[in-house]
């Protein structure tokens, strides 16, 4: 599969040329170096491939870039089809595998590996962190997709995590996820119990009950009431105990940033405890779409989770 980068040209590009629109919307190139691309052949407008520098633009066209093989970051392909037949999937992902193609990753992805093994047509129901491990549902057509994702609500959905600390043996967690101010990073979000008059606030509920413990660690069964981004993880910090290997939700949001830009110290893995951010997904349960009836599945715990146990 060639790696794509489409967009529909917004009214702004109309009358600017190819490489006059290219060099001033998408920055990462220099003018010379989009030049070099456009000549070389990986820009296409319409649907032809373009290599005149100067052509002119308009507003709706489609723009497409194929920018060839990159160097990917590695990732864990043990992926398991656990569950299949002509309407669906369900797979249990490891932790450390992206399942859509972004940023740097695209043949790395659950996409990418379900499609050389002749999965081409697939729609993700439910989505997982490329951290996060367990179970996740893949549509084989569009229709299918739909009526799965209007029952998401009514999924049964059970994720295990290991926290810091000594986690009480059970407790019921309800509030809202708010943009954390506090934070240097745009996308993270902060539990609170109440957020009267703030802004883009989000209900969310979540019960967590105690499995294993130490001194130092704690195994929890977390079960979703709603689903939110980062639900478990930002009320899991917001309550004092969060997520191990979790690089932003976790003891130092600074780790985030060291890993993204690939500066994490010998000291900072430590810290992290695991490579991963410890949450799973273990047990999933739906109505098929088709049959009507009541699925369910589970999925061990992963040894490197349990072990610190």
């Amino acid at each position: 599969m060639k790696r794509r980068v489409a967009a529909k040209l917004p009214p702004q590009a109309a009358e600017r040329t190819l490489l006059e629109y290219l060099s001033c919307r998408f920055a990462y190139h220099t003018s010379e170096e989009w030049q070099d691309i456009i000549q070389s052949g990986k820009i296409a407008l319409d649907g032809a491939f373009c290599t005149v520098t100067q052509a002119p633009l308009r507003a709706g066209m489609l723009l497409e870039y194929f920018p060839g093989e990159l160097a990917e970051p590695s990732v864990n392909r043990a992926y398991r089809i656990v569950f299949e037949d002509e309407y669906l999937l369900v797979i249990d992902k490891p932790g450390n595998l992206p399942v859509h193609p972004a940023g740097p990753y695209f043949n790395h992805t659950l996409w990418a590996l379900l499609a050389e093994n002749g999965y081409e047509k697939i729609h993700f129901v439910n989505r997982l962190d490329r951290e996060t491990s367990g179970l996740l549902i893949a549509a084989r057509s569009g229709k299918i997709a739909g009526i799965l994702s209007k029952t998401l609500a009514d999924m049964e959905k059970c994720y295990h995590a290991v926290v810091h600390g000594d986690f009480p043996q059970q407790l019921h967690a309800s509030g809202f996820l708010v943009p954390d101010a506090a934070s240097t990073i745009k996308k993270k979000l902060k539990f609170v119990t109440d957020a009267e008059n703030t802004p883009g606030a989000m209900a969310v509920e979540t019960s967590f009950e105690l499995l294993a413990g130490n001194r130092n660690f704690s195994l929890l069964a977390a079960k979703l009431h709603t689903g939110r981004m980062h639900q478990i993880r930002a009320t899991l910090q917001g309550l004092g105990y969060p997520v191990a290997g979790d690089k932003l939700y976790g003891l130092d949001e600074q780790l985030y940033r060291r890993f993204a830009l690939g500066t994490l110290s010998g000291d900072d893995r430590k810290k992290l405890i695991l490579e991963r951010q410890a949450l799973h997904c273990c047990k999933l349960s739906f109505i098929h779409p088709v049959s009507g009836e009541i699925i369910s599945f589970s999925s061990p715990t992963p040894p490197e989770m349990t072990a610190l146990i």
